[in-house]
């Protein structure tokens, strides 16, 4: 059979003036109009038979974790390997996480564990892109994410309007989406949902600026448009016009607001995903998927510049601000997603782009280690409690199923019901399969 193929379209040469002048253009990048006019210049073809809406939250703990203090602790290693933290029994017989992970622990019996990733990749660039891709980088290509990947391939997002790809509160390196251009990016939130007042900067008009001042904009913008050197409709302009009154009707929709409206959780619900900028990342999360948003990126920062990059100070850090938002929000987020049904249908995954070395250096850190780290995933089409891969007796080679990031990918899709053979052809035309030579971990899917 072959493999489905889609074109990912030419990037067309985009005009700025308007975008400028109504002031939905952020300083950071595109904005929500930019990214709906540039979908609608390369929209996804037919990819066959309709599938059912499946919905993916990534929670990226970015700087990689150390998969040692965390998902594989080795309680029979020596101290310098073992660290600081015991090793606690899960709900499942004979699995050990560490004890920063209580409540994972309670519920592992509705995880799977990959132990046994493994790359080549040790920089973080590089090591990001081949972990949110599945593919190694290359010089002459970057290749799209997971989630513009899914934004691409899956179906269209209800009437609210929303985009289909959202990232919380910023995307990751490699996020986005590379070759398909930048209408594949996600819609970036752009603040923290932890901090008090948050706001969405590009869905929520300035408090100076009225509707009736923005509508009297978008007219204005209308009329330089009317006047612009493309005086013969096209299909293009057509789209755009479509999309830029699609983000006008959202900037100005009660509903996609909404959608962003963490105070209408109640205070009981916000506490249990912890006042942190995870935890109420994650609370957004399940918000935006509830309401139709096909993939979610939380971004995890860990509460500092370096994120999960513990290259000193290891075991303070994963105490003090790492690892508890970690246990708080994940477990708040299965919990709430199985209460309102959503969790067989919601794929949740939590990874970095590497793990970190068994042996700790000395500024009581760990550095980065590709050779083996771990995965927890939850709901979607995955077979939960069950551990896929070991590493050693050091946590520092995988001895059983090792699992690179293509495999993972391929996983993911197959989960949401997408091929990972389906290929996509570059601006080039150059086809090129959503995921290399590797299939799915078969033993992970229902």
């Amino acid at each position: 059979m072959n493999a489905t193929q889609i074109s990912a379209g030419r990037r067309e040469p985009m005009s700025r003036r308007g975008w400028l002048r109504a002031g939905l253009l952020g300083p950071m990048g595109l904005s929500l109009a930019e990214i709906l006019r540039l979908r609608g210049l390369a929209a996804p073809a037919s990819v066959g038979p309709a599938r059912r809406a499946e919905a993916c939250i990534l929670v990226w703990l970015g700087g990689g974790p150390s998969h040692i203090d965390t998902f594989d602790p080795k309680p029979d290693a020596p101290a310098e390997i073992r660290g600081e933290f015991a090793a606690i029994q899960t709900r499942v017989p004979g699995v050990f996480l560490s004890e920063l992970l209580p409540g994972l622990a309670a519920r592992l019996d509705r995880f799977a564990l990959v132990r046994s990733l493994t790359s080549p990749e040790a920089d973080h660039d590089r090591a990001s892109h081949h972990m949110l891709t599945g593919y190694r980088p290359s010089p002459s290509l970057v290749y799209p994410s997971l989630g513009s990947a899914v934004s691409k391939l899956g179906e269209p997002v209800d009437a609210v309007g929303l985009p289909s790809y959202v990232a919380i509160p910023q995307t990751p390196p490699f996020g986005g989406g590379g070759y398909l251009t930048r209408a594949y990016d996600p819609f970036a939130v752009e603040s923290d949902p932890g901090r008090p007042g948050f706001r969405v900067r590009h869905l929520t008009p300035p408090d100076r600026v009225g509707l009736a001042r923005l509508e009297r904009r978008r007219a204005m913008v209308a009329d330089l448009d009317a006047f612009a050197a493309e005086m013969t409709s096209t299909n293009l302009t057509l789209a755009r016009d479509r999309f830029s009154q699609r983000a006008f009707e959202l900037l100005t929709s009660e509903a996609a607001a909404r959608a962003f409206a963490l105070e209408e959780e109640s205070d009981a619900i916000r506490d249990r995903y912890g006042r942190t900028s995870l935890g109420q990342s994650c609370l957004l999360a399940r918000r935006l998927v509830e309401r139709g948003v096909l993939f979610v990126t939380v971004n995890d920062l860990g509460g500092g510049p370096l994120g999960w990059d513990t290259h000193a100070g290891n075991f303070a850090a994963l105490r003090e601000r790492l690892a508890p938002p970690l246990d708080q929000a994940i477990t708040a987020l299965l919990d709430d997603l199985e209460s309102r049904g959503m969790l067989e249908t919601t794929l949740v995954l939590v990874l970095g782009e590497f793990g970190r070395t068994p042996k700790v250096n000395p500024n009581a850190g760990r550095d980065h280690h590709p050779h083996a780290h771990a995965a927890l995933l939850a709901g979607g089409r995955i077979r939960v409690g069950q551990v896929v891969g070991a590493t050693d007796e050091r946590a520092d080679r995988v001895l059983d199923r090792p699992v690179t990031p293509g495999a993972l990918a391929a996983t993911v899709f197959t989960a949401l019901g997408i091929d990972p053979q389906t290929q996509l052809l570059t601006a080039e035309n150059q086809p090129i399969r959503l995921v290399g030579s590797e299939g799915p971990i078969t033993e992970l899917l229902l």
